[in-house]
């Protein structure tokens, strides 16, 4: 990446200086941690892929369908910010193996589920497990990513939020006819408890990492926190964030972004179903075409954010033109009811699966841009994906009535693009300074 000094001199270096001149071995925790968010999202679409036969199986309607859907949800925005405080305070390590575990319980569970009560407590296991990604997640990326490289780790991590249902959609919908949509999370749930090993295995801190070559460990640990304070005594309190209007301009954009993310995720394969006709497995083809579509032009975005912005830009809070910019770009939305053709709807809904997981990965990255005291990541990134999940919560519930009410989805992608644009707009004017322990406490 054409990236920026980290001693502060805002002059750009070359992509292959001190960085990889050091070595690349860092990547591998990008890459688990792309894993981990890779399965969580295979569990996601899952629902979603069998939504049609478990809408069959328990005589549910739409709106029904997705206020189960958004059960997940409930135990996610509850247990955000335990969880990462918690993950500051024993590890990402820990909190976030024990936490693929008992999300991967969930999966094992809903593939047991009798009625609807034993599937509600298998979602609120899936999205209690759920929960920890993101605030664990960014704090591993703050713990290893040199400042200049936070947007493509960040974008790696989030990277797994369009990879999991790009391949998740295709393998569910094959398990599903296989073997039956209770089949298709009794394997996802063992498959879970495999990588939650991993994870365990593999990560520690750069300092602890016996495989990491000693130059490449002295560059993290010199260029991770360049922007950053060392911890404080005492961290900053919720109620000291919440009297910021940063992280309200953090939160409100996460949950305009996030809502679209949730739409499709929730809606997208049985969308394609009961809307345009395909069967099963093929929709879990277009569904994970598109998500697979999605998972490059996301990276890639994410790095071209590394390379144009400057660190002077980054302490400003720079990044947050990039976020205004890809949800603008997002808006083609739309236009998707008025779409006939197959291959123009794919085209269509990689293209907004772009940028809008283009924008959740910089929201997340321009986060981490503005925290200043390390010791309040874990609060900072919980508060913000409080924001992204409360009205992914609403997603589901708001689509499934809406169409049980309009008999479309064209009103539910109105509903999604308004929040598109509502967002660029929160992100320029709100997302400017940095969180500063005084500023907050």
């Amino acid at each position: 990446m054409s990236l920026i000094s980290p001693r502060g001199t805002g002059l750009e270096t070359s992509p292959t200086s001190a960085s990889a001149t050091a070595g690349r071995r860092r990547y591998v925790i990008a890459f688990v941690l792309g894993l981990v968010a890779c399965l969580g999202y295979m569990d996601r679409v899952n629902f979603s892929v069998a939504g049609d036969e478990v809408i069959k199986a328990f005589g549910l309607s739409t709106g029904e369908f997705g206020l189960t859907t958004s059960v997940f949800s409930w135990a996610y925005v509850v247990l955000l910010i335990p969880l990462g405080i918690l993950a500051d305070r024993k590890g990402v390590r820990l909190v976030l193996a024990l936490s693929v575990v008992v999300w991967s319980i969930g999966a094992l569970f809903t593939g047991v589920a009798v009625g609807v009560g034993t599937l509600v407590v298998a979602r609120l296991l899936l999205g209690g497990g759920e929960s920890s990604t993101f605030p664990a997640g960014n704090i591993a990326v703050r713990e290893w990513a040199p400042e200049r490289e936070r947007g493509i780790f960040t974008g790696t991590l989030n990277a797994g939020t369009v990879v999991g249902p790009a391949i998740g959609a295709v393998v569910a919908a094959y398990l599903v006819v296989a073997v039956g949509w209770r089949g298709s999370f009794l394997v996802e749930g063992g498959v879970g408890i495999l990588v939650g090993a991993i994870w365990f295995l593999v990560y520690h801190s750069p300092e602890k990492t016996k495989w990491l070559k000693p130059r490449e460990r002295s560059m993290i640990l010199a260029e991770r926190a360049g922007s950053a304070q060392k911890s404080s005594a005492t961290a900053m309190s919720i109620a000291g964030l919440l009297r910021t209007k940063t992280i309200w301009g953090l939160m409100i954009t996460q949950g305009c972004a996030v809502y679209t993310s949730y739409l499709f995720l929730s809606f997208l394969p049985l969308y394609l179903v009961t809307e345009r006709h395909l069967k099963i497995l093929s929709s879990g083809w277009v569904t994970g075409l598109t998500y697979g579509i999605a998972a490059v032009g996301s990276v890639i975005a994410a790095r071209i954010s590394d390379r144009v912005l400057k660190r002077s830009d980054v302490l400003r809070g720079g990044r947050r033109k990039a976020v205004a910019v890809v949800l603008l770009l997002a808006l083609p939305l739309l236009a998707l009811p008025w779409i006939t053709s197959i291959p123009l709807v794919i085209a269509l809904v990689s293209w907004v699966l772009i940028m809008d997981t283009a924008a959740i990965t910089l929201n997340w990255a321009l986060t981490s841009d503005l925290i200043v005291d390390k010791a309040s990541s874990g609060r900072a990134f919980s508060l913000t994906g409080v924001g992204g999940n409360i009205f992914g919560l609403l997603a589901p519930i708001v689509t499934g009535y809406l169409v049980d009410w309009t008999g479309s989805y064209t009103v539910p992608f109105l509903v999604a693009g308004a929040l598109l644009l509502a967002g660029a707009g929160v992100t320029w004017t709100m997302s400017r300074h940095a969180l500063q322990p005084a500023q907050a406490d």
